[in-house]
């Protein structure tokens, strides 16, 4: 007996099994695709990375991937399912703002210095925000190199331009400490703030000065997690790292 193709136990089979096609369909793909998809997650971390080090274009394979256990030992990472799970806790951005106990941390030599690059997350005004620092010690301090940073909703012209690099150029050469004090921050007015520090502070954002507390936020919270390994640096850390 012909279906009757004007009826409406028709149209229900034929949404039904058309359904279903396309939900298989997709979810074949989304099989298919997701090796592809953390190939180019992992791609971009390691290409963020290097920028960081100011060294865009160069080859990750002279990173060392470590991680700072019991808050001063420098641990390298060597097992591949180590270093995709170290990657994974950054992409992770929730586990990354809580974790304690083994803090990722990439060391690159680079002109007979060594570097490092710390990730960093946080919260904008809108949603997170993350990035990566890269810092050498320098007599009693820790020394911004480079800092890459992004955000997933900042305002677009305001605090979206945090992943800009007129603004992620300011922190370059800018220290983390003052007397032993974090003190690299983003202000408003300049030199004109009473809490400016020559050397650590950057400017702030017209208009972008909630996105910009939280790039603060973000840098203190997630670097002072690593204040103890700072210390076998040789810099003094006055700052509560608990």
């Amino acid at each position: 007996m012909a279906l009757n193709k004007n009826s409406n136990a028709y149209t229900i089979i034929y949404t039904v099994v058309m359904v279903v096609i396309v939900g298989a369909l997709l979810a074949t793909l989304a099989i298919l695709l997701k090796p592809m998809q953390e190939d180019n997650v992992l791609n971009e971390q390691k290409e963020s990375i290097m920028k960081a080090f100011g060294a865009e274009g160069e080859s990750f394979d002279k990173v060392t991937v470590g991680a700072i256990v019991g808050g001063t030992q420098f641990v390298e990472v060597k097992k591949d399912a180590d270093i995709k799970a170290a990657f994974e806790l950054i992409s992770n951005r929730k586990a990354l703002a809580a974790e304690e106990d083994a803090l990722p941390i990439f060391m690159y030599e680079k002109a007979g210095e060594t570097l490092f690059v710390v990730p960093i997350v946080g919260k904008g005004l809108w949603n997170d925000i993350w990035g990566y620092v890269a810092l050498k010690p320098v007599a009693d301090n820790m020394e911004v190199v480079g800092i890459i940073m992004d955000h997933a909703g900042e305002t677009p012209g305001l605090g979206a331009e945090i992943a800009t690099d007129d603004v992620q150029g300011q922190f370059a050469g800018k220290q983390l400490y003052a007397n032993g004090e974090f003190a690299l921050k983003m202000l408003k007015n300049g030199k004109d703030n009473r809490a400016y520090i020559d050397g650590c502070s950057v400017d702030a954002i017209s208009g972008g000065t909630k996105t910009c507390d939280g790039v603060n936020s973000m840098l203190e919270n997630s670097l002072k997690k690593y204040a103890p390994f700072f210390e076998t640096l040789g810099v003094h850390v006055n700052v509560n790292i608990e």
